[in-house]
């Protein structure tokens, strides 16, 4: 416990530095034409998605790490430390450049699912589902290798396969099966630690044992009241 993967920490300010800079590139060459889109630029829009090679890096490191053939490995996500997790990442780098890293994430996982454009989600549901992403991130304190990991099981039907759309709803009730799993693996690790140390008995006092207030009295000198008065006069 508390193991922490800065090299995976890295990697994910890359892509986030990497998406930055492609939409930036992008809203630079859109200023420069006065956003008016050539026929030949919006042929070239229309190609096919590829899959980065920084995500491809990245989600294969994490599967790697933080899962198991079974599933996903929950004692060891559960051991990043809560300033690795998203709500932290969120309060060091600001929500909208985490929205964006989520956004392409899943954005990353949609095109990944054998499903034709229009049966999946848009550019604006999309970036409704990362801020709900977001929020679950935050109540139920997830790290990036959660999700990560979540999407990546989610691909190969894991939860379950996709069959006629992608929505917001199917995603969000996959999502709810690996929080399920997540918690009972919290549960289970607790439980576990707890029993451990009951085993190991009650804790020696390191300091010595209190003396009874009886034997305070008996060692106590009393000054009877009398000769104390006569004493002071």
């Amino acid at each position: 416990m508390g193991w922490i993967n800065t090299g995976f920490k890295s990697s994910l300010l890359t892509l986030d530095c990497w998406c930055f800079r492609t939409i930036t590139q992008k809203e630079k060459k859109m200023n420069e034409t006065n956003n008016i889109i050539s026929l030949e630029d919006a042929k070239k829009s229309r190609k096919r998605f590829t899959r980065s090679l920084e995500y491809e890096l990245i989600a294969g490191l994490a599967v790697k790490q933080y899962s198991t053939a079974n599933g996903a490995n929950f004692e060891t996500l559960l051991s990043i430390p809560l300033t690795e997790r998203i709500p932290a990442l969120t309060k060091e780098y600001g929500l909208k450049r985490m929205h964006r890293l989520v956004k392409t994430i899943l954005n990353e996982f949609c095109h990944s699912v054998a499903l034709p454009k229009s049966k999946k989600l848009t550019e604006t549901k999309t970036s409704v589902v990362a801020c709900d992403l977001i929020l679950v991130a935050d109540e139920d304190q997830f790290s990036m290798e959660d999700l990560v990991v979540f999407f990546e099981l989610s691909k190969n039907g894991k939860y379950g396969k996709f069959k006629h759309l992608l929505t917001h709803y199917s995603i969000m009730e996959k999502l709810e099966q690996y929080r399920q799993e997540r918690y009972e693996s919290y549960i289970r690790i607790k439980e576990k630690k707890e029993a451990e140390v009951r085993l190991l008995g009650p804790a020696e006092r390191i300091s010595p044992e209190p003396t009874p207030i009886k034997q305070l009295f008996e060692e106590a000198k009393v000054v009877p009241f009398q000769q104390d008065k006569l004493n002071c006069s």
